[in-house]
């Protein structure tokens, strides 16, 4: 950490020379303040950089310019005349008022004689040049937005915007494959690329402009113009040549784009771990849901079928993926469809130690897991708007997933040594469908009014092959020769929701919304367990409390208003709901619940200026539990765990309160946002465990114990000279109480993360970056724990010789523990790629795991188990690739 410092400290220092500011008001003849005026300054010299500011809310600016350099500073507003001043280089002059003078006419649009502005500001909406922050080394859409303030990308292509996450991504305004970020950051050529925009707020529903209350954050990707109406993308080939391991890769990346047909296509197969498809992706585009109504969580699980594709020893993926948008009339049609493939096989070694009050128990951990999945995802979206007050839209969603999984574990303790071969299959159908109608009935009155449906159906089945018995304590298991234990699971859900709303305009600055609807959730569940003797009979579990047959049916029936009004620079939002909550299980017998419950919010906005602003809200939160809590009967989970529900729950209870600060000055590259969150639960649900030896028995029980967490994230960013530096922090808090063997024990966890970081932002320097994180983790409970992470970050990214370009980067990872135990990883990529100018070529040598590590090494706490893993993950692959661009 001291060394990393040092070096950050040393490269400011050393840069910092060459560099001054000036400063000064921008003010009109009446000495009154022209708040975000553009200031700009045009080297008069060929082969310098453009600089740029604006103006805070006091009219004050800040312009960094080099030395040696004689500027053509030109101030603008709208309505005034611009000003311009010659800087002369190495002038001593470095305080400048400019005084503008108003136009007769104010309403005459200023003309920018410049070819473009590198940042634009309007309201919600901020738009990055793209050429102002690219130097052509960019391949892709990633790389671009990795060099605009604020903007950040993490390593599955999420994006985020002054520290808010991308939620909806679009190229020229159209839905860009269901509006995931990670498809397009990784396809969309760079070279396509004219402007970003980055709309906060976002609403695509125009008859709702005037209410709409959107915290989206919505990403705009603006086409060249001679990519408007163009075939686009490229395709690439790759195969392995230093080694003799079957390592390819062919992807295509390819787009058409004309003013009333949009059409993209990805495909993509690859033996050498490169992720297409993740958590994210499938999070988004498993949606299917009305925004208006909260999302529903399904009973099927899609995620397993985005496993993270680098740690494992074999990879064996195929995807594609289309996506359509076009217009006819007035409707609009939207729709893609993705399917995905995967052949996983990975080895990973576990220490597990366990805490159970007054013992310890280790365990040595040895598995083989051989996945094969198969997904489709298909959606189709109509948007009808016959006139500016009306808007129709209907979206269907089809799902299906196909899961064939093997898992061959080996599990080692003082006591027992046992071998399992578990085989996992499962088939999965989902249906989604909604349906909304937006209408202006009059000036001041709106209606919204939504339905949606969801069916699903699954038949998930394991089987557990064992040398020995496990879990005597738990289950009825008889004794045998070998064992065999088969389950069978059916889980069928249907749910719908209906929302009537009513948007009253009462003026300007007081609006009245009105809420009516109804959610009901109906859930069959069967689950069974046997042993299948090896003399052919069959030892049904059902006589040991196994076997279940739930009926859930969840009723939710609410009324709610809302007022919002703005009072100066404040928007104040109080809401108040009462829910009508009806539960009623049938299984062993028939349970019955019934509540009604105000459930009341608060909201407030304060804006100190456009750059500047702050939120707070809270909400009162009532919630019951899913359909699997409530099983009467045992169920069994893995090879040594046993659930039992309880039909008795009832809902949790919890208050959720956040606040948000943000501070934005791109023009001087100063940003920093902050937001604290606190959760408290007044009543809760937490399982209450049996431990014996490494085996768990767990239930849920409702609880008066309070839960508090606690999450405190804050970001700073400067940008000094032609350095971007940011420092990230992240601060939990959480205590609860949990059973464990009937001791009640009080937990309370806390982490911290910090991480800082550096980058050139120079068009005609290296890329380089470097970053260093620190974290803390500390564990109270049946135990006291501590682990700390250290991690650090490089890469490099420069061309040579016009037509070559070399990037390489690297990380490393430490964990330890208070027991003296430590983990270390490194791991290297790196690349060369030659491409001629105006060749639609690129030929390109890449390296994956250059230092060839074998094993990711990893330490991980839980409430009562402390884990070592050993993650065995691909080795060296040497890759000759061919692009071939259209």
């Amino acid at each position: 950490m001291r060394f990393f410092l040092v070096i950050v400290f040393f490269i400011i220092c050393s840069i910092c020379h060459s560099q001054s500011t000036l400063i000064g008001k921008v003010i009109n003849v009446t000495n009154q303040t022209l708040a975000n005026a553009n200031i700009i300054a045009l080297p008069t010299s060929n082969g310098k950089n453009l600089k740029f500011s604006t103006a805070n809310s006091k009219g004050e600016y800040s312009l960094t310019l080099d030395t040696n350099t004689t500027y053509e500073i030109t101030v603008s507003y709208i309505g005034y005349h611009e000003q311009k001043l010659i800087f002369e280089a190495n002038s001593e002059n470095k305080i400048y008022d400019f005084i503008l003078k108003p136009k007769e006419n104010k309403i005459e649009e200023i003309v920018i004689k410049y070819e473009y502005k590198p940042i634009e500001i309007k309201k919600d909406t901020v738009t990055f040049n793209v050429k102002s922050f690219t130097n052509g080394n960019e391949r892709k859409l990633k790389e671009a937005l990795e060099k605009m303030p604020g903007v950040e990308v993490d390593k599955n292509g999420g994006v985020t915007f002054q520290g808010k996450k991308v939620t909806q991504t679009m190229v020229e305004n159209r839905n860009f494959f269901g509006g995931g970020s990670k498809l397009a950051v990784e396809n969309i050529p760079a070279d396509a690329l004219d402007k970003i925009e980055f709309i906060d707020n976002f609403s695509a529903n125009g008859v709702l402009k005037e209410v709409s209350e959107s915290d989206q954050l919505a990403m705009n990707v603006k086409l060249k113009k001679d990519k408007l109406k163009f075939v686009f993308g490229d395709i690439q080939g790759a195969a392995e040549i230093a080694n003799d391991n079957n390592f390819n890769l062919v992807h295509a990346g390819l787009f058409y784009y004309a003013p009333k047909i949009n059409v993209g296509y990805i495909g993509d197969i690859n033996t050498i771990g490169k992720s297409t498809f993740t958590y994210e992706d499938v999070m988004r585009f498993s949606g299917g849901y009305s925004s208006f109504l909260n999302e529903r969580k399904s009973l099927t699980n899609l995620y397993s079928l985005a496993n993270d594709n680098k740690d494992v020893v074999k990879n064996e993926s195929q995807f594609s993926a289309i996506n359509l948008d076009t217009k006819v009339n007035k409707v609009n049609l939207t729709g893609y469809s993705i399917f995905s493939k995967t052949f996983i096989s990975s080895h990973a070694i576990t220490k597990n130690q366990y805490f159970q009050n007054a013992t310890t128990i280790f365990e040595d951990k040895s598995d083989n897991t051989f996945v094969n999945n198969l997904m489709n995802i298909t959606n189709v979206q109509l948007d009808y708007q016959p006139n500016k007050n009306e808007k129709w839209l209907y979206n269907a969603q089809y799902q299906f997933s196909k899961n064939n999984n093997k898992i061959d574990l080996n599990t080692s303790t003082t006591l027992s040594n046992i071998f399992f071969e578990n085989l996992l299959k499962s088939k999965n159908n989902i249906f989604k469908q909604y349906a909304e109608w937006h209408k202006k009935i009059a000036n001041k009155h709106t209606l919204t009014f939504v339905i949606n449906h969801q069916f699903e159906n699954s038949t998930p089945e394991k089987n557990w092959k064992t040398n020995e018995a496990f879990l005597t304590n738990f289950i009825p298991i008889q004794t045998d020769s070998e064992y065999l234990i088969y389950q069978t699971k059916e889980i069928e859900n249907n749910t719908i929701d209906f929302l009537l709303k009513h948007y009253w305009i009462l003026n300007n600055a007081n609006h009245l919304y009105t809420n009516i609807g109804v959610s009901n959730w109906q859930t069959d569940l069967i689950t069974s367990e046997n042993q299948i003797l090896t003399n052919g009979n069959i030892n049904d579990f059902n006589s040991g409390g196994f076997g279940n047959n739930l009926e859930y049916n969840l009723t939710n029936a609410f009324f709610g208003l809302e007022y919002k009004f703005k009072i100066k620079k404040f928007l104040i939002k109080p809401i108040l709901y009462l829910h009508n909550y009806n539960l009623k299980t049938f299984q062993n017998s028939k349970n019955t619940i019934s509540k009604l419950l105000l459930q009341p919010q608060f909201n407030a906005d304060y804006e100190f200026n456009e750059n500047e602003k702050a939120s707070f809200k809270y909400k009162l939160v009532n919630s019951f539990s899913e359909a699997n809590n409530y099983v009467d009967n045992y169920v069994l989970q893995s090879y040594n765990t046993v659930f039992k529900g309880n039909a008795l729950l009832e809902n949790e209870t919890f208050h959720n309160l956040s606040l948000n600060y943000s501070n934005r000055k791109y023009f001087n590259s100063f940003n920093w946002f902050a937001f604290l969150t606190y959760n408290k639960k007044t009543t809760s649900i937490r399982n209450q465990l049996v431990i014996d030896g490494i085996n768990q028995f767990s239930t849920p029980v409702l609880t008066d114990n309070p839960e508090n967490n606690w999450r405190l994230a804050g970001n700073f960013s400067k940008k000094i000279y032609k350095i971007n530096l940011s420092f990230n922090a992240l601060l939990n808090w959480f205590d609860y109480l949990q059973t464990v063997n009937n001791e009640l024990t009080r937990y309370e966890r806390t982490n911290q993360i910090f991480t800082i970081k550096a980058r050139t932002q120079n068009k005609k320097w290296p890329d380089f970056s470097i970053g260093y994180t620190k974290g803390f983790g500390n564990l109270k409970g049946v135990t006291t724990s501590k682990n700390f992470n250290e991690s650090f970050e490089t890469a490099l990214n420069f061309r040579f010789l016009k037509d070559f370009v070399f990037e390489i980067n690297y990380d490393n990872y430490i964990t330890k523990n208070n027991n003296n135990n430590k983990t270390y990883f490194e791991i290297a990529n790196s690349s060369l790629r030659y491409n001629k100018k105006n060749s639609p070529l690129t030929f390109e040598i890449f390296v994956n795991n250059i230092l060839n590590t074998k094993i990711k090494n990893n330490i991980s706490i839980s409430d009562y188990i402390i884990s070592e893993n050993k993650t065995f993950i691909l080795p060296r692959i040497v890759m000759l690739s061919l692009t071939y661009k259209l």
